[in-house]
């Protein structure tokens, strides 16, 4: 058999420049940390999305301050109507209902929508003895009342808002009752009934 012979082939550089000529293998190490940075982070991520499937939490400051603001923008709704927010169940249910349908708030206005719907979870809390509190979970950060310690969560703010927003009609005081037969059902000692 013959022998192979191989040769080498010198290329001569185009550019002066090293940074341009060649890769570095200080760049191999950039790339590395980047992936290894990448995987720590998605490891961490995977690791606190598990950890915080749901965390319950007490309204903090700057939620309660935003909150009363709230209420502030319905209760000003409220005195064009001549009236004020009272904490009485069926004057405050008959006060929303006349704002929402006079159009006070616009389909695109979430916001005002969204403190509608903080009254009516007031009105609400009032009725089953529930409290406000931050609910996160992987989908976000809501705030949404509880009963005491139990898993019992209603979320009155986006029940609201999104049937405004989407132009839906609406009766408050008949999703009013609705949550109070769908929420008493779900209580500790309730009776339960099929349905």
């Amino acid at each position: 058999m013959g022998k192979f012979e191989v040769r080498v082939i010198m290329i001569a550089q185009l550019s002066i420049s090293r940074a341009v000529s060649q890769p570095e293998l200080l760049n191999l190490r950039h790339l590395i940390t980047v992936f290894v940075l990448f995987m720590t982070t998605l490891t961490a991520s995977t690791v606190m999305s598990s950890e915080l499937e749901l965390q319950i939490q007490p309204l903090s400051a700057i939620d309660k301050h935003y909150m009363n603001e709230q209420r502030k923008t319905v209760e000003t709704l409220a005195n064009r109507l001549g009236r004020r927010l009272s904490g009485t169940t069926t004057r405050d249910l008959e006060t929303l209902q006349r704002v929402i349908d006079l159009r006070w708030v616009d389909s695109e206005d979430v916001q005002t929508q969204q403190a509608l719907g903080i009254v009516f979870g007031d009105l609400l809390a009032n009725e089953l003895d529930l409290d406000w509190v931050i609910y996160r979970d992987r989908a976000g950060r809501s705030r949404a009342l509880r009963y005491r310690d139990q898993d019992i969560y209603v979320f009155p703010i986006t029940m609201l808002s999104r049937r405004l927003s989407a132009g839906a009609q609406l009766s408050v005081s008949d999703l009013f009752e609705e949550q109070l037969k769908r929420q008493r059902q779900k209580l500790p000692g309730a009776r339960w009934m099929p349905q």
